[in-house]
Order: structure tokens, then C-alpha cells, then sequence
């Protein structure tokens, strides 16, 4: 079984445990006053799980291209304005050049 595997094993396995039923825990929310509380935490941890990205999963670009995560970060709009694949702009010494 693969490390992705494994991992999204156990995120079903959390989701089951969110889904099933705590009579036990719901009556101590009840007497507690905090049931309704309860219950909106319980979906919206599930929705975090549910969303949660499996950090197993290797993320390839084809032809060295830069992927939509790096684009979105810090440098995304330096290789928006410039191609990356440039060799003038991989040489250290016009670093300065795009300050």
C-alpha cells in the first residue's frame, strides 16, 4: 500500500468517525447547552477534512512548465511578465537588471 493510499485511508476513516453517531457525546452537549455549537463545528471540520489535499499526491508539470501553484505565489507575476525560459534572465548577473 502506498503512502497516498494510506493517507486517504485514514481520511475516510476520520469522516466515518465524524458521521457516526455519539449518542453519548451529543447528550453531554445537550445538558451542556452547547449542542447546536457542536453540531456546527462537526460540518464544518468535515468540510476541512473533505477538502484536506492528500500531500502524497506529486504534482508534475509537463515541459518543465511553471505549475498554477507557483504562479500564484510571491514570484507568479515575475513569470507572468517575463519568460522564465530566457536565458538572459537566468544569467546571475542581469539579477540585478529586474529589481
Amino acid at each position: 500500500m502506498t503512502e497516498q493510499e494510506k493517507w486517504d485511508r485514514g481520511r475516510t476513516l476520520l469522516l466515518e468517525s465524524l458521521y457516526k453517531p455519539d449518542s453519548k457525546l451529543r447528550g453531554c452537549a445537550y445538558n451542556q447547552k452547547c449542542y447546536n455549537e457542536l453540531m456546527k463545528i462537526r460540518e464544518e471540520v468535515i468540510e476541512y477534512v473533505q477538502k484536506m489535499k492528500n500531500p502524497h499526491i506529486e504534482i508534475s508539470t509537463p515541459n518543465a512548465e511553471i505549475s498554477n501553484s507557483l504562479l500564484s505565489g510571491s514570484l507568479g507575476q515575475y513569470f507572468m511578465n517575463h519568460s522564465y525560459k530566457s536565458s538572459e534572465l537566468d544569467n546571475p548577473e542581469n539579477a540585478s537588471e529586474y529589481d
